[in-house]
């Protein structure tokens, strides 16, 4: 390696404010205060890493020191910019707030900025991370920062901006810097890989931009990491074995085995995750991200929300599923619950499986307004069975027609009784809430061609879910016994009435004292 050596993040750091990317909001504005020559005595740059916030402190120190008077039009090859570039100008101060966060320091810093500047019209002190300073930092701080010297302007960085004291911030022209989107991400990458004179595809580019997560530093460290592996042609594959990133397929194969409730399919899955490595912090937080698109996918214009190549797009549009927005909404809450307490523990890998698994017993939602408008009968009634839609498909109606022909043409009540268990066993495996109604109901007769059951159960809300899903009990019954039959369940809601009357055959306490005479027998 060369001794002139510098990472992308360093060689192709901006040295004006054009050529910062994904913050127009702010370098608009401040391009317009040096040409109004409107520039605040102290500057609060907010944001998440890797965004420019020092970046944008630097160029506003070469604005204020690069010509004779503040100006965006500065020569970048001069003895002045080129100090400032290298951190080695005597008027621009730059102070770490993690290292240097007490009231000494900050004493100090008074001190030192009641001299002129050497060189430049301005001394600049930019103090990165300030939100570590102290509390008593921050007062000596405070009076210095609303009126300071004429010939010194502040500029302070933080990427928590809440742990920053009002009165700091009052005394600030505030920005707030945002994350950087993948698109934006991906056109620098291009515009830097081709005067680097390296080849790139686009999916490569998405996993690094996804990769990043909104960080133009980390999106150029992971490709100096890659440049280093790959010569002039990168792939996909290298960027996935490299970063380890987690394909969007493996997201797909997982909500495709929940969606079908296949577990062997999903064991499948977990083990190759185990496999290959992934972070589990990475897996869950990829999966939340997924379920968000599936959400975004009910609405109108949610593909265009969802900021993906087209060819993603193609791949959320070709795999659709009968989830409602409350049953992605729960899973992701589970996921999100899950992601903030993951650090807990020891074993993650075992409490994301078991989450997971967790999600196979999960039952489609209920409509709770559709059940409140709903009438459900109070007297002893038969549910209806569901009606048959027109959106079963053609060939299943006609594989249906085909089973019946061969299917058992009379069923007795010994029959069900003998099988009775096997059909519990069959719906509890799919659904078990419906497994658990059903098991307290008990056989009365075959009544011609129909099951009849008896249910104790006078709950509204059981009697709607019994109703909901007794067209699938009834499959389940059928696909048993090898038969086509129908289910009648009687709702018995006077049972509790019957257990109040008082039992003819039973001793009470005046019958002892009849039969003994009144004696104490001990």
């Amino acid at each position: 390696m060369s001794k002139n050596y510098q990472i992308l993040a360093l060689k192709w750091r901006p040295k004006h404010f054009e050529e910062v990317v994904g913050q127009d909001h702010i370098t608009k504005t401040l391009i317009k205060a040096f040409e109004k020559n409107r520039i605040a005595q102290a500057f609060l740059f907010a944001g998440p890493r890797g965004v420019g916030k020092t970046t944008a402190a630097r160029l506003l120190a070469m604005c204020l020191n690069g010509s004779d008077k503040p100006s965006i039009k500065y020569d970048v090859e001069s003895d002045v910019i080129k100090q400032i570039i290298e951190g080695r100008s005597m008027d621009v101060i730059e102070i770490d707030g993690a290292s240097n966060r007490g009231i000494d320091e900050i004493r100090e810093l008074r001190e030192n900025i009641k001299f002129a500047p050497l060189e430049g019209k301005f001394k600049v002190v930019i103090i990165d991370e300030v939100h570590m300073l102290t509390t008593q930092a921050f007062n000596a701080l405070l009076k210095t920062l609303e009126e300071p010297p004429s010939h010194v302007k502040f500029v302070m960085a933080t990427t928590d901006i809440h742990k920053v004291p009002q009165t700091i911030i009052s005394r600030c022209q505030r920005f707030d810097f945002l994350p950087i989107t993948n698109e934006v991400i991906k056109d620098r990458l291009k515009h830097i890989l081709k005067a680097e004179s390296v080849k790139i595809d686009d999916s490569s580019l998405d996993l690094i931009a996804s990769k990043s997560d909104g960080s133009m530093r980390d999106a150029l460290g992971f490709l100096d990491q890659i440049l280093v592996f790959s010569d002039k042609k990168i792939t996909d594959e290298i960027v996935i074995d490299l970063l380890g990133v987690i394909p969007t397929e493996v997201y797909f194969d997982i909500t495709n085995a929940l969606h079908d409730k296949n577990g062997e399919e999903l064991v499948t899955i977990l083990n190759h995750v185990k496999e290959k490595g992934y972070i589990v912090e990475d897996l869950i937080k990829g999966l939340i991200n997924h379920m968000r698109n599936l959400t975004l996918m009910h609405y109108k214009n949610g593909l265009d929300l969802m900021g993906l190549s087209p060819e993603l797009k193609k791949l959320y549009k070709k795999n659709k599923y009968d989830w409602s927005l409350k049953d992605l909404v729960r899973i992701s809450n589970s996921l999100s619950e899950l992601y903030a307490s993951i650090k807990r523990f020891s074993d993650q890998t075992l409490i994301f499986e078991m989450t997971l698994m967790k999600f196979l017993q999960f039952d489609k939602s209920v409509d709770i307004e559709k059940f409140l408008q709903s009438n459900v009968p109070q007297e002893e009634h038969s549910i209806p069975e569901p009606k048959k839609t027109n959106s079963v498909p053609k060939k299943t109606v006609k594989k249906a027609v085909k089973k019946t022909a061969k299917k058992i043409s009379e069923v007795t009540t010994d029959q069900v009784k003998d099988s009775w268990d096997k059909i519990l066993g069959k719906i509890s495996e799919e659904r078990g809430s419906v497994h658990a109604l059903l098991s307290d109901c008990i056989i009365k007769e075959m009544n011609g061609n129909n099951l009849e059951l008896i249910s104790y159960d006078s709950n509204e809300f059981n009697q709607q879910l019994i109703n909901d899903n007794l067209g699938f009990v009834k499959d389940s019954i059928n696909e048993v016994l090898n038969a086509s039959i129908g289910v009648k369940i009687i709702v018995d809601t006077e049972v509790e009435k019957i257990e109040e009357k008082p039992d003819n055959d039973s001793v009470n306490q005046n019958d002892v004292v009849e039969l003994f005479q009144g004696k104490d027998t001990m």
